[in-house]
């Protein structure tokens, strides 16, 4: 019988040590019409769709994802705070965040995808935490409106705003388009952003000024310069308000900013960028 693992775990334990502890205490379920429950972080219950091939079926066999950036949240948030995710997905960082913020702390997850955010709904209830994480199921950008969404057959995770319904490999769904500032301010204060929008970053980043200039809360923002059509002023404008960027490698090490590689349109790969 293994004991269950909380934050202070994922937080200090070996990074070695931890994926093995998770992966002993794996669990999955078919429960039937595409749906799957899965543990995950060895405590915790997510809600998965079958046929999710970039995301679901790491999370089934492994029981954590991308554990540079899980590790990081444990240690950094703390009971008590407000952290927002945008890009919640079906809820992997929800839990984590909702687990290390406690009952006197609060979660607003932010996904789109209205299939996906009903089951994000149902993961968050089973797991106890709807008093203190709320879903909200609109898309984010610099204005309020309607966009369509693209999600990608078997990708959800890589859903994305188009301008344009009715795209081959996937499907489309309308959808309503608040400012993080609209949705956020009510909160006295908010202490971390979590940022995943596959490029929609740059118009989230331009509809929160409100919450960066009250709260200077840590950013955790995936950056793709690919994405941008002037990634270099977009960081600029992240700059602005706050004094330097890091980014958080695949293994863990907070690193200076390397400007030159996290600008280069040639390199594709996504990055972590960190500004506190």
């Amino acid at each position: 019988m293994f004991e269950d693992l909380y934050s202070i775990h994922l937080a200090t334990w070996p990074r070695p040590v931890l994926e093995a502890a998770i992966r002993r205490r794996v669990q999955t379920a078919y429960l039937g019409n595409g749906i799957i429950l899965a543990r995950i972080l060895g405590r915790m219950k997510i809600f998965l769709r079958s046929g999710d091939r970039g995301f679901a079926c790491h999370v089934m066999l492994d029981g954590f994802w991308e554990m540079w950036l899980t590790q990081f949240l444990a240690h950094r948030v703390k009971p008590g705070m407000t952290a927002i995710d945008v890009g919640a997905n079906f809820g992997y960082f929800t839990l984590l965040l909702g687990d290390a913020v406690g009952e006197t702390g609060r979660v607003i997850a932010v996904e789109p995808n209205p299939d996906t955010a009903a089951l994000l709904r149902e993961t968050v209830l089973l797991n106890g935490h709807s008093t203190r994480t709320r879903v909200v199921p609109h898309a984010l950008g610099a204005r309020a409106g309607r966009d369509w969404l693209y999600s990608p057959d078997g990708e959800p995770k890589n859903a994305t705003l188009v301008d344009k319904e009715n795209l081959p490999g996937g499907r489309t769904f309308e959808v309503s388009t608040f400012t993080l500032d609209e949705i956020a301010l009510e909160y006295p204060r908010v202490d971390l952003i979590k940022i995943d929008a596959e490029g929609g970053e740059l118009n989230i980043v331009a509809g929160m000024q409100g919450l960066i200039a009250r709260d200077h809360p840590i950013i955790v923002l995936e950056f793709n310069a690919a994405r941008y059509p002037d990634p270099g002023g977009f960081l600029d404008k992240l700059l602005e308000n706050y004094r330097s960027a890091k980014e958080l490698s695949l293994d863990g090490a907070i690193l200076p900013l390397d400007s030159e590689s996290v600008l280069d349109k040639t390199n594709v790969q996504d990055r972590i960028l960190l500004f506190e």
